[in-house]
């Protein structure tokens, strides 16, 4: 047996000879402590590790083994140290007044080896399924514990989301059923030109509801650590220019806002394909496309920029927009949070906080610098691992 996992016995009393006989008869099998007195005893199993076992002579001056054993029971922190009476004393009574103060057991003198040994396996032997019951129970409570806790987190995020629904999607629907009702009724009076309007608000409306949907379901599958990281090989490049040209079409009012694009990308590292998940980029990069113009005014410009650098892709997405006032950036990453100054531009306060999980996922980070009224900048840097760089990379 290794003698560091060896279980601890303290033995106490006040003949020097008793000591070094039940040491001499234990010391191969576990760690002993000694103690000559009863208040040398209180001490020795409050210092940590605590021994597993106390032997306990009763006949001590000043201090007795009964009132040595009932300071153990009644302090919380020695109140589960198995303690065995070692005594001469061996009435029917003494025996009792030991198992009423909270003995396990009570072995007479003169010592029988066999005996003392047999008596001292049994009683660590219990002590270890106790305790192992007891780290079984702690456990399950801490798992049922996290449960109860993602339960009413699960609560919460139902109770918000109906209520963000019943907002939310009363303005697309209403759009909606405005436009069927314009083209049912009056389709036949109405120009061209009117008539692709209505389909185009019935699928802006349309595209505004499942972005919404996503978004949740996006946010239920991150709680659910479903959110899972699997990279696969594609062209950051085409798959940046995609996710450019999605943010631009997404506008509702077409070239509202442009967004310039820049790939510093040197030779040395090779061609542009990399090794990621391209889902979650795509849950990131696109969130944030998508804010940058949504919170941007008329006539402005966005910039979506990629560097690559010796040890991580670096993704920037810079707007002018309205920018986000210094009391929410705390709060910005948030469930359903939003900025206090959007004011009546649509959003369910979830794409930052998707894109928060995301970046975890990816083994990411990101910063935020925004001025109310001049833009916001975010900074996503993406770590070059032997799960991001590209497997056709030239460089180190």
């Amino acid at each position: 047996m290794n003698t560091e996992n060896r279980p601890s016995v303290l033995v106490v009393d006040d003949v020097a000879d008793n000591l070094m006989l039940v040491d001499g008869l234990l010391q191969d099998l576990y760690k002993v402590k000694v103690a000559n007195s009863g208040p040398t005893a209180l001490r020795i199993a409050l210092k940590k590790p605590q021994p597993d076992l106390i032997l306990l002579d009763i006949m001590m001056p000043d201090m007795d083994g009964y009132e040595v054993c009932r300071r153990l029971k009644a302090n919380p922190a020695t109140a589960d140290i198995p303690v065995i009476f070692l005594t001469a004393k061996s009435s029917a009574d003494d025996e009792q007044q030991g198992f009423d103060l909270g003995a396990v057991d009570y072995i007479t003198k003169p010592i029988k080896t066999a005996l003392l040994l047999a008596r001292v396996k049994s009683q660590l032997s219990l002590k270890e399924a106790r305790d192992a019951l007891e780290r079984r129970s702690h456990e399950e409570k801490r798992r049922l514990e996290i449960a109860l806790a993602q339960q009413v987190k699960l609560g919460a995020l139902k109770s918000t989301f109906v209520s963000m629904t019943s907002h939310e999607f009363r303005t697309p629907l209403t759009a909606i059923l405005s436009s069927k009702e314009l083209l049912q009724h009056y389709g036949a009076r109405l120009s061209a030109a009117e008539r692709d309007a209505a389909f185009d608000g019935i699928g802006s409306a349309v595209r505004r509801m499942l972005e919404m949907l996503d978004q949740v379901l996006a946010i239920g599958h991150a709680d659910a650590n479903l959110l899972e990281f699997r990279p696969r090989e594609f062209d950051l490049e085409c798959f940046c220019l995609e996710l450019v040209s999605e943010a631009f079409s997404s506008q509702s009012q077409p070239g509202r806002c442009t967004i310039e694009f820049d790939m510093d990308w040197p030779s040395v590292y090779g061609d542009q394909r990399v090794l990621a998940d391209e889902k979650l980029l795509r849950h990131i990069l696109g969130n944030l496309l998508s804010n940058a113009v949504k919170y941007s005014p008329n006539a402005t410009e966005a910039r979506f920029a990629v560097r690559r650098l010796p040890e991580s892709i670096v993704f920037e997405v810079r707007d002018q927009g309205i920018g986000i006032p210094p009391q929410d950036l705390p709060h910005l990453f948030g469930d359903f949070h939003r900025a206090s100054n959007v004011g009546n531009i649509a959003g369910t306060g979830l794409g930052l906080a998707i894109v928060k999980r995301a970046v975890e996922n990816h083994g990411a980070t990101i910063d935020v610098v925004s001025e109310p009224g001049r833009g916001t900048c975010f900074t996503v840097t993406l770590p070059i691992t032997s799960s991001t760089s590209s497997t056709t990379s030239t460089a180190g």
